[in-house]
């Protein structure tokens, strides 16, 4: 009995330590007092550390080493205390490194600064305005860059400073991060190769949404970048954010250093500019030498005299406060409403009243007629391109009108035709009979004199005049088929849905147990000719949205966390006249290696344990035995 409880504890003892190295976490719930952080930075010495739902109140900062992950549940939030001294000045942020951070990880939840909660004057340390109060902060040397940087799925809001800060660092990914009112940058790059910024919603205020200075290799892709008007931003200089800023660092308030790199290698893509402050691009403002291979491209850029066209009053958002991350999520919404409107998702829209353009011809001797194209139902543009549902005869919007110039005219009919002609044009013949009155004899014989005909006798005549007219019509939408889908599912962790870019698709939607995806491939605005006639014009993007916490988005594709049904997995896709179920589904499992290994490693080392039992047991006893 002896032997085997020595020899079982033996194997517990290996088996606690191996899964400790495969990244469990310390598991932590608020504990009530507003110290939150000495619990946190207790964990994160011995491990990684998950955050259940709930508020930890923190008056001073949390530590996370290297090799670490910190993980917080959707419903977690780490707030500073009201009563908090301004424990966040310089080089120490809300949450920061020890030593030089590699192989970091931080993740889930919020992240609230509260600093409408503390003194105005926080935001300050003697000389550096809003240097104060970073969020995220870490940062390598010049001879010990900081690698492998991975934060994902928070929002961060509500502070004196930056939302994220990283400094001398390599292979840092930045990805579906909220921010709201972080009153200095929103995320700020300074000296990092190889990072990316991907799919981010940030409301700035004051300052930079993101700035990239000294950096190679950096990408910004699908991101929602906002900007705020405001007087209460405590004391930073109001409207001066851009959207973006790239450059070598220059000097500001006497603050700033030449950089050992040159700022190179940069591309922004897939990003909505919406309601720019200052500007939505500030490229190499602080005169140094100017950045190289700067590419931007497949970008939209959105005005405040455009956001107030579509339904977003500006005005309304100059706030006697700041921006809550309430006001921040509702603004978000609202554009994602006015760029998702119901009616940009389909070319059928509502025609209104439509004002002819009447150009009169003339045919015959007593018929006008004229014949007006106001355009086609469901007609799109997409691009630069015009595409129609179905050929032109069957859509086309055509008025017509006559008139009859007759002295004493009897009545007229017109019937139309319309038919599709070579090279897709659409030919228009309209028939219109005419009819009128003649008199018949203006004169009569009587007694063999010629007199004028005391009664007026008239009879009918007709004239059938035939008017038509060749207007040029746009191609018809082509035929979509719902795509095939690749779903691979890593048994015990995560799928990826991997849905290729077919051409006109305007949206797919995804949605497994309770949370859901939607990805916009084409955005339409529906828009009125100056006759009345409405049509949708679509462009290009790829935005997503989510509901519920399974879902975000990876370079790979859709990720979607545990636990993972295909069965439960519906994917459909519209395009700007229908909307398909996708059937034909690609499924892949592989299996968890590291669990693979982990269970033939437990395996192995139990068999070991039972055939050189009684050897562990006489070793164990002989260094135990020595203590005693």
């Amino acid at each position: 009995m002896k032997y085997f409880t020595c020899v079982l504890f033996f194997i517990l003892l290996l088996f606690s330590i191996g899964v400790a190295n495969a990244g469990t976490a310390i598991v932590l719930s608020p504990d009530g007092g507003h110290s939150n952080q000495n619990q946190i930075n207790d964990a994160l010495k011995n491990g990684n550390a998950y955050l259940n739902a709930g508020i930890y109140e923190i008056d001073g900062p949390i530590y996370i080493y290297p090799d670490r992950k910190l993980t917080l549940d959707p419903n977690a939030i780490i707030r500073v205390w009201k009563g908090s001294s301004q424990f966040f000045t310089g080089r120490t942020g809300l949450i920061n490194c020890v030593g030089v951070p590699k192989n970091i990880e931080i993740s889930g939840g919020e992240i609230d600064g509260n600093c409408d909660e503390l003194p105005s004057n926080y935001h300050s340390n003697d000389q550096d305005p809003h240097d104060c109060e970073r969020a995220i902060f870490l940062i390598g040397s010049s001879n010990d860059y900081g690698e492998n940087i991975y934060i994902h799925d928070i929002k961060i809001y509500d502070t004196f400073s930056d939302g994220m800060h990283v400094r001398f660092s390599t292979r840092v990914k930045i990805e579906n991060v909220f921010e709201s009112n972080c009153q200095h940058e929103g995320i700020y790059f300074c000296v990092v190769l190889d990072g990316l910024i991907y799919n981010c919603e940030i409301a700035g205020i004051t300052s930079d949404n993101i700035r990239i200075e000294n950096s190679k290799r950096i990408k910004v892709d699908k991101c929602l970048l906002y900007s705020y008007t405001g007087d209460h931003n405590n004391g930073a200089y109001k409207g001066g954010e851009a959207g973006i800023q790239i450059g070598d660092q220059g000097r500001s308030f006497g603050v700033g250093s030449d950089k050992p790199v040159h700022t190179s290698d940069i591309e922004v893509c897939n990003t909505i500019f919406a309601n720019n402050g200052r500007t939505a691009v500030a490229l190499d403002i602080a005169g140094k030498e100017p950045s190289d291979n700067v590419y931007f491209h497949h970008n939209q850029f959105i005005g405040a005299e455009e956001l107030e066209t579509m339904g977003i009053s500006v005005e309304g958002f100059d706030f006697d406060n700041m921006p809550s991350k309430e006001m921040s999520e509702t603004i978000f919404s609202s554009i994602f409403d006015i760029l998702d409107i119901e009616l940009s998702e389909t070319g059928n829209v509502t025609q209104g009243e439509i004002t002819p353009e009447e150009s009169w011809q003339n045919g015959g001797k007593y018929t006008d007629a004229y014949i007006y194209l106001a355009g086609y139902e469901g007609e799109i543009t997409i691009g630069n391109e015009k595409y129609i549902p179905e050929s032109p005869d069957k859509c086309a919007i055509v008025y017509t009108n006559t008139k009859n110039l007759a002295s004493k005219p009897d009545g007229q009919t017109s019937t139309l035709k319309l038919s599709t002609g070579k090279n897709n044009t659409l030919e228009c013949k309209l028939t219109v009979k005419t009819t009128y009155r003649v008199r018949t004899n203006k004169t009569v014989t009587v007694g063999g004199k010629t007199i004028k005909n005391p009664i007026k006798e008239y009879k009918n005549k007709s004239e059938t005049v035939v008017f038509t007219k060749t207007f040029d019509a746009p191609k018809q939408f082509p035929a979509v088929k719902a795509p095939k889908v690749y779903v691979t599912y890593y048994n015990g962790s995560h799928a990826i849905v991997e849905i290729p870019d077919v051409p006109g698709i305007v949206k797919t939607d995804i949605s497994i147990n309770r949370s859901s995806a939607r990805e916009y491939r084409l955005i339409g605005e529906v828009g009125t000719a100056v006759n009345g006639f409405r049509s949708t014009r679509f462009d290009k993007v790829s935005t997503w949205k989510y509901s519920g916490s399974q879902m975000s988005m990876s370079q790979s594709g859709l990720y979607i966390k545990e636990p993972f049904d295909i069965d439960q997995l519906h994917i459909s896709v519209t395009t700007p006249y229908k909307k398909m179920e996708v059937t034909d589904i690609e499924y892949v499992v592989i299996e968890d290696e590291s669990s693979k290994f982990l269970n033939v490693g437990l395996l192995t080392l139990i068999v070991l344990c039972l055939t050189y039992g009684r050897a562990i047991y006489k070793i164990i006893i002989m260094v135990v035995g020595k203590y005693l």
